[in-house]
């Protein structure tokens, strides 16, 4: 018994596991719109001038099986120089798809056995290779085998890679050990949002690799080292390019499709919503598109909802339901949907679409997700308006109003509020309230447009009640008194009647009325210039009061002059010596240095050139006439401003502010 339940329990873990995997499928495929764009990227390849352009061009218009606007095969053989091995590629890929194309190949078979060697890049053997076989001129395998194996050896990058399996596909033999590389390719994709797998480098060599996979898996008639989620995912990620601008990219983009719509191995099965995905009563049926990734038809399928769930409570409302196939199509399968009554919201369904007859190339064809939503009809119901004082205990004086018409009309100052209340029902489901996203109550001015909005909620119970107190919102109408008129919005996306619904007139008596504002003013409008008002200079006094002033401070010294003139200057004890005449030359240098500190210097500039004046006066021996003490505080106060002086910035004081 307890291997039984194990038993049970792996195979119900696979089966979840099994389905979980099988649910990934490509999201879109490739409509007609989608081929009519590449075919007009492809269109500006003409008229030819460039050769890359031309090959891919050709090559795009052969997958797109569209008539070619010229005939490129003279183009084609006039591009080939024998000195460069990516001409004679390019033309010969081109001209193979041009009916009765044939190029000049005289010279052309030593040219390319020559660069098949080890000492070419692995692009260089690609060129030789397809060449030869484009040319149908002979190719020795045994020796680009054992060459390829070679330059793998080198390097193993996946555009190595890449080139080495489309190599191999063209080769009789000695393929196998590329084939078994293939896996080695396939770890390097890098996976996005767990839907993509791509190889580093883009579209390019994400295309040029995988075409490779495949088109050695059909020469080796193995299936390729690829899961089914793989496959999916690679494909995920070619149809998100399908938007690429350059005409090698949708030429590459359409070669590597038609290998996903063509091989044995892998065909991946997009399945999409080909109808309105709002369903109701009038719209009751749910339409999928079931083709391969080109949109071609995959034959008769029988396609059924595996389940269908309601988002929210994750509610299974269908489950094994069949679609019909729509009559004159081959490709499109109905459902109704409506006919199990569902409730109104989002919904995913899962689809399996199965051949008549297992065919196990078909991946992601189970599991498939699309999403709907069920539409309803709101119904408005117990709708109540009315108004009240705020400063009296009285009961508001309501007016029952019917959803559609318009029945009210009062008014309203700051000494009253108005009260809103009604209900919402399902129209199909009337026993429970309904709940949407958007419900607002909308002011609008008869005279000016203006509109005020404000968010009604609900209760508790479910339905929806506001109270606007005029006094506190009289802000949010710009004190502009008059008439309003008054709307319910009510919006869901679930909803197939949301309305704006008009109940009548409001004249609002504001107590700071304010100038309506210009019909004409545009807010977005540059507003004036603000310029930044710089403090102004503080005034001096007039020049007069400055000057008289430096005259009475210069009075005591003229005072001084005459007197000596007066009184006779005794010069004949003044000793000759040194020291004597040194302090005076100092003493005369001090006064010097301040008239110039008066004329163009500042305080800390002046103290700079003081300090070493005051040294040297300090060296003499008629400093002895100082006391001890005083000369150490001269001293160390010019020290400390000195000190001052080097950290303040001497710039920033006038000298007219400082004084010794």
């Amino acid at each position: 018994m307890i291997c039984t339940r194990k038993a049970i329990c792996v195979v119900f873990l696979l089966a979840v596991f099994g389905t979980a995997c099988r649910a990934l499928t490509p999201s879109t495929f490739l409509t007609n719109a989608d081929q009519q764009r590449l075919k007009k990227i492809l269109s500006t390849a003409f008229p030819l001038s460039e050769l890359v352009t031309a090959h891919y061009a050709v090559l795009g218009y052969s997958l797109l099986s569209e008539k070619l606007s010229e005939d490129p095969c003279k183009f084609f053989d006039s591009k080939i120089d024998k000195k460069r091995l990516d001409t004679i590629f390019h033309a010969s890929s081109g001209a193979k798809y041009v009916p009765n194309c044939k190029l000049t190949v005289t010279g052309l078979q030593q040219v390319l056995d020559a660069a098949i060697s080890e000492d070419s890049s692995m692009q260089e053997i690609y060129h030789a290779v397809l060449s030869l076989r484009n040319l149908n001129l002979k190719i020795d395998s045994a020796k680009v085998a054992k060459v390829l194996t070679a330059t793998l050896k080198r390097d193993d990058s996946v555009i190595n890679l890449g080139y080495a399996f489309n190599v191999a596909s063209v080769l009789q033999k000695d393929f196998k050990s590329f084939f078994e590389r293939v896996e080695d390719a396939i770890v390097q994709a890098d996976e996005v949002d767990g839907k993509y797998l791509q190889f580093e480098g883009g579209l390019g060599i994400t295309a040029t690799t995988i075409s490779g996979v495949y088109r050695l898996a059909e020469v080796a008639k193995a299936a390729p080292a690829l899961t089914a989620d793989q496959a999916v995912k690679f494909t995920n990620y070619f149809l998100s390019r399908k938007f690429v601008q350059s005409v090698k990219g949708a030429a590459q983009l359409l070669d590597v499709l038609k290998i996903f719509a063509t091989n044995k191995y892998h065909i991946p099965v997009a399945v999409t919503l080909a109808s309105n995905s709002a369903l109701s009563d009038e719209n009751p049926n749910i339409q999928v598109r079931i083709t391969n990734v080109l949109g071609a038809s995959l034959g008769p399928l029988t396609v059924t909802v595996d389940s269908a769930k309601r988002l929210g409570d994750n509610a299974v409302v269908m489950s094994k339901k069949a679609f019909q196939a729509v009559k004159g199509s081959n490709i499109l399968y109905s459902l109704n949907f409506m006919e199990i009554k569902p409730l109104r919201g989002f919904y995913t369904v899962s689809i399996n679409a199965l051949p008549s007859k297992a065919d196990p190339k078909l991946i992601g064809n189970t599991g498939a997700k699309i999403s709907v939503k069920v539409m309803t009809e709101v119904v408005v119901e117990s709708a109540e308006i009315g108004t009240s004082f705020i400063d009296q205990v009285s009961s508001t004086k309501s007016t029952s109003i019917v959803y559609p018409k318009e029945s009210v009309n009062f008014d309203v100052d700051t000494h009253q509020k108005i009260s809103l209340k009604f209900s919402l029902k399902d129209k199909n489901a009337k026993s429970q309230p309904l709940i949407v996203h958007q419900a607002f109550i909308m002011f609008t001015n008869q005279k000016t447009n203006q509109e005020v909005v404000f968010v009604i909620d609900h209760d508790s119970s479910g339905g929806y009640k506001y109270d606007l107190d005029v006094k506190s919102k009289e802000k949010d109408f710009q004190f502009a008194s008059g008439v309003y008129d008054i709307y319910i919005i009510i919006g869901d996306p679930v909803l197939k009647n949301p309305f704006m619904w008009k109940l009548g007139q409001v004249t609002f008596t504001f107590s700071a009325p304010a100038a309506a504002p210009s019909l004409h003013e545009n807010p977005y409008d540059p507003k004036p210039e603000i310029k930044h008002m710089f403090r102004e200079k503080d005034k001096t006094p007039p020049s007069i009061v400055s000057n008289t002033f430096s005259v009475l401070c210069m009075a005591p010294l003229l005072l001084l002059f005459i007197l000596w003139i007066k009184l006779g200057a005794n010069l004949s004890n003044f000793p000759c010596s040194l020291a004597s005449v040194g302090f005076h030359l100092g003493l005369l240098s001090i006064f010097g240095l301040f008239v110039c500190f008066w004329l163009h210097l500042n305080m800390f500039s002046t103290l700079k050139y003081l300090l070493p004046l005051v040294n040297q006066r300090h060296s003499y021996t008629i400093f002895d006439s100082y006391s001890s003490e005083k000369i150490q505080f001269l001293l160390q106060h010019c020290f400390d401003i000195f000190q001052i002086s080097r950290i303040v910035d001497f710039n920033t004081y006038n000298k007219s502010g400082c004084s010794l």
